[in-house]
Formats: C-alpha cells, structure tokens, sequence
C-alpha cells in the first residue's frame, strides 16, 4: 500500500460511542486513545474496516484545520476515500473521484481540496465537489500526494510506466524537481509542500534505494533537490540485534519546518520520524498500538500541520492497518500555565453569574 483531545471529557464520550456500534459507511470507529512518549494517539478505523493483514485503513495527509485524509479497503484493490477529523467527530466525508473504486486520496488543504490518483492514470485536485485530473511534464501518468493552503500542488509523473522527476503544480504552470546533484536515476517523488514553499520527498539514490530531499519552490523552470542524511536509526525493542537502515521517506512538511516521515530497516519494519529541516536532527516516533507480524511492525507518520498535529496508520498483530491522528501533550510549564488560565477564566465565569464556554491534526 502506498505511502502517509482538545476537551478530554468530550472524547471520551466521542471514543464510547464509537466502541459501541462499528463504523458505517459515513463514519470512523475510534479504537482507543493511547498516550506514548510525549504524545496522545486517537487509532480509528476508516469506514471500511478490514481483517485481512496488509488491507485496511491509511491515514494520509492532515490540514491545517485537522482534517484527515485516506482510505480504507478490504483486497487492496477496492478504495473507500473519506476525509474526517478523528479529534471531534466520527463522522467521515466520502469522496467521490469520477466514481473510480481505484481511487487514492492523498493530500488535504485546509480549504478541503483534496488530491490523489483517480486510478486511471491521472493525477486528481477535487474541490467543492468537482474533480480535475490532469498528467504533468509530458507523462503519460502521475499521482498528486500534498498541496499546500496556496493550492500549489507536489507529486510525481511516469513516461510509459517509468518514473521521472517530481513536479510542482502552481494553476496551469509546472516546475519540474530533479534529483540531487550526482544521482545518476532522475527518479523523484515530491511528497509535502508547506505555505512557505518548501518541497520534500524522496528520491531514488544510486545505491538503488530511496532516500529524502528538501528543495525551494520557484515560480517557473528547474528545480535541483538537495539530499537530506539518512537517520542513524535507534534501537527498536524487540527487533534483533545489528538491525540496519534499508531506506527513508519524507511524506510532509509544516510552516515550522518540521518534516515527517518514515525509515524502512533490514527486518522489513517500518518506524517513523520527525526531521527538523532547519537543525538536521531526526526524533522518532511510533504508534503505541503498532505490533509485530511475522517480525514486522510498520508505523508510517505521513503528515504534520502548523498545530504539531500528525497523523499516519500502523499495522497491528494480524499486520492489518489502522490510522491514527497524535498531539502532543503540553509540558509540564505549559500545564502550570493552563492550570492558572483555567482557574481565572472560572473566577471570572462565577463573577458574570456562571456564564461558561467550551473549548472545541492537514
């Protein structure tokens, strides 16, 4: 499959009521919420839940209004695409793309332009309800996988089935993204593109193995990526001893610069990460509820927005996948300060005679 608690007493309601009926064809089921490291993690289901190891649900991207994008499927072959925001709601927005079942649904915005393949061959933008598929740079196929709030568009084209550079969308205008100085295959996917304008993906190296890059949009013509350092990958618990990196790609990117993404090693698993474009270190991050199959876990982180909300699926036990949306949990200086806003906000509620508001990851 392709790569990517705002009010804790209202998602606790939000989780009860979805561990209480299966998800229907307008909804998600919430499986849990589940704090690790620094993070809470909502797992849910998309509307077509699956059984079947390497099926299921894919979270993709995440605007920065926290709507979700994926898909879920039951073969691999048939693709149910929604939007939904696991954090507030269970209901989940189908989305139709000229009525293909091969669809994929990749990237959001926070105007809800959504953009993906249509399982024909043309990369799609569907907004407002209407669809524009389009193939970029004289291919003969592409796939779109982010747009930013610009409406600018990434994604990567295929000439009779070979892929070529990565490209930028800006309206009618194409930029073409090549690979980093000294890449002998031009093989470039572009993944992200932030408000700012900066791209990242993934490139293939000449060791044959795909690797991340960063690279500046410009308005018209040629754009060169630059390599962006493996990971040197952490001790997993639970895999064996002398586990290497294999390969890396980077899915997303915010305003802050903050990249996400994930690392393939020798076992076959799948880890994710954080890459802070401007300082050059890489933080690791996997879901809780990931667990190994056949010595394989996979957690893919695919997008990050302004709010440091992120989002992304994991495969469980049975090796089936399950998306989730994390937030970061305050520190403990964050939490004091809350504390203080909260208690002068209820002072001041009991002076204007109980008068309340409630509080309500792109």
């Amino acid at each position: 499959m392709t790569s990517r608690m705002r009010c804790a007493p209202a998602l606790a309601l939000l989780v009860a009521a979805s561990l209480a009926s299966p998800a229907r064809a307008d909804s998600i089921k919430i499986l849990n919420v589940v704090d690790s490291n620094g993070y809470v993690f909502t797992n849910f289901d998309g509307p077509v839940p699956s059984n079947t190891a390497m099926t299921g649900t894919n979270s993709n991207g995440i605007s920065n209004t926290g709507t979700v994008v994926g898909f879920s499927t039951p073969d691999g072959a048939t693709f149910t695409n929604f939007t939904a925001n696991p954090l507030t709601s269970t209901v989940a927005n189908p989305l139709n793309i000229n009525g293909s079942t091969a669809a994929m649904a990749f990237g959001v915005n926070s105007a809800g332009t959504v953009v993906g393949t249509d399982g024909n061959g043309n990369a799609f933008s569907l907004s407002n309800g209407t669809v524009n598929t389009f193939i970029p740079l004289g291919g003969t196929s592409a796939m779109a996988f982010g747009i930013n709030d610009h409406g600018l568009i990434v994604g990567q084209s295929m000439i009779s089935s070979q892929l070529v550079p990565g490209f930028i969308k800006n309206g009618s205008s194409y930029t073409t993204i090549n690979a980093p100085t000294g890449s002998t295959s031009n093989v470039v996917n572009a993944q992200g593109i932030n408000n700012n304008g900066l791209v990242v993906g993934f490139y293939q190296g000449n060791d044959g193995q795909v690797h991340g890059f960063m690279a500046n949009s410009a308005v018209s013509g040629t754009l060169t990526g630059t390599p962006i350092k493996d990971p040197v990958i952490p001790v997993v618990p639970g895999e064996p001893v002398g586990t290497t990196f294999v390969f890396s790609q980077i899915l997303g990117i915010n305003d802050q610069n903050t990249a996400v993404g994930y690392y393939g090693d020798s076992t076959l698993s799948q880890h994710g990460y954080f890459y802070n474009t401007n300082t050059g270190t890489y933080t690791f991050l996997d879901d809780p509820n990931a667990a190994f199959n056949n010595g394989v876990e996979v957690t893919q982180i695919t997008g990050i927005n302004n709010s440091g909300e992120i989002t992304g699926f994991y495969s469980d036990a049975n090796g089936v996948f399950h998306g989730f949306v994390a937030v970061a949990v305050p520190e403990p200086s964050s939490m004091a300060l809350l504390g203080i806003g909260v208690t002068s906000v209820v002072v001041w509620a009991a002076r204007k005679r109980r008068k309340t508001t409630a509080p309500s990851l792109s």
